[in-house]
């Protein structure tokens, strides 16, 4: 048997999945070497976000920004986390009285046999300087067959003083905007959630515990991305606001504001299922069962 650098006589197994640190406190999230999802942060930017996410044939299945819109709609940021109305604040546009999110830090990352996992610190901070949330995130990355995988996202946000409102708003919390050749409009792709409705009209506010958006990503294969709602989360099953041109968000408070108070956190767990074909063929359903059923798995190092 090979040695080690250390003269220990025993190799030491590999991890296939990574969350590898990168300059600008991007963490990129690899599998077998292959970076195939990133976290973007920075103390210069309005939010983090995930981009690129690679589905199972080494293709896009998200995008940034709005296809015929990329000014007012440059907000969204492939896969992200925001919300319209904090005690008043907009967190979700890039406007220059926006709130931002500001990464403060890296608090873990985990490589693994079969998944890796990545936590941050960050600070959700008015455009008066005025820090009103901090927020814990972790992403875990799982390695499923079939090269195919999920993306599991935790997210803690506690009041740094006094209690905070999440306003009545069909923005926010969490969010994916799909590859052009993805979307109904452009791609000739599908949008169905979890009660077997098919379409933008059939889906828009409707509560459902998935949502899944599928489409072309080259000639002659199909990829798709279903975005998971855990049964834990406030509001279960949640209102969808969903588009024609590509984009999928699951709204926490749109019909009435939610309060959290001092002292007080909301966690939320959402599932990014990246997966090849369509929802029948990748049994979208089976998935989803068996994320329901899981206990998230917290990065520990």
């Amino acid at each position: 048997m090979q040695e080690n650098g250390n003269g220990d006589d025993r190799m030491r197994e590999l991890p296939v999945v990574q969350a590898v640190p990168m300059q600008s406190e991007a963490i990129a999230f690899c599998i077998q070497g292959a970076e195939v999802a990133r976290y973007n942060a920075g103390w210069d930017m309005f939010r983090p976000y995930v981009f690129p996410v690679l589905g199972p044939d080494g293709r896009h299945v998200t995008r940034m920004g709005h296809p015929h819109d990329p000014i007012t709609h440059r907000h969204h940021y492939s896969v992200w986390v925001a919300h319209a109305d904090v005690n008043g604040v907009d967190f979700w546009s890039d406007a220059p009285t926006a709130g931002k999110q500001v990464h403060r830090n890296i608090l873990a990352l985990e490589d693994g046999a079969t998944s890796a996992a990545a936590k941050v610190g960050i600070d959700w901070v008015g455009p008066d300087g005025k820090h009103l949330l901090a927020e814990e995130r972790t992403y875990r990355l799982i390695d499923l067959p079939d090269m195919e995988r999920l993306l599991d996202i935790h997210l803690r946000l506690s009041p740094v003083e006094g209690l905070v409102r999440f306003g009545a708003t069909a923005f926010g919390l969490a969010a994916v905007r799909v590859a052009k050749t993805m979307c109904v409009a452009d791609g000739g792709g599908q949008i169905l959630n979890a009660e077997g409705a098919l379409g933008e009209e059939a889906i828009f506010w409707k509560r459902a515990a998935w949502c899944d958006y599928s489409g072309p990503v080259a000639p002659g294969i199909w990829n798709g991305i279903a975005f998971f709602s855990h049964p834990s989360n406030a509001d279960h099953p949640p209102e969808w606001h969903v588009r024609s041109d590509g984009w999928m968000g699951a709204c926490l408070s749109r019909e009435a504001e939610r309060v959290v108070n001092a002292g007080e956190a909301i966690e939320m767990r959402y599932g990014l299922y990246v997966h090849r074909g369509t929802p029948n063929e990748a049994d979208v359903r089976g998935a989803y069962a068996r994320f329901a059923a899981s206990e998230f798995m917290p990065c520990q190092k």
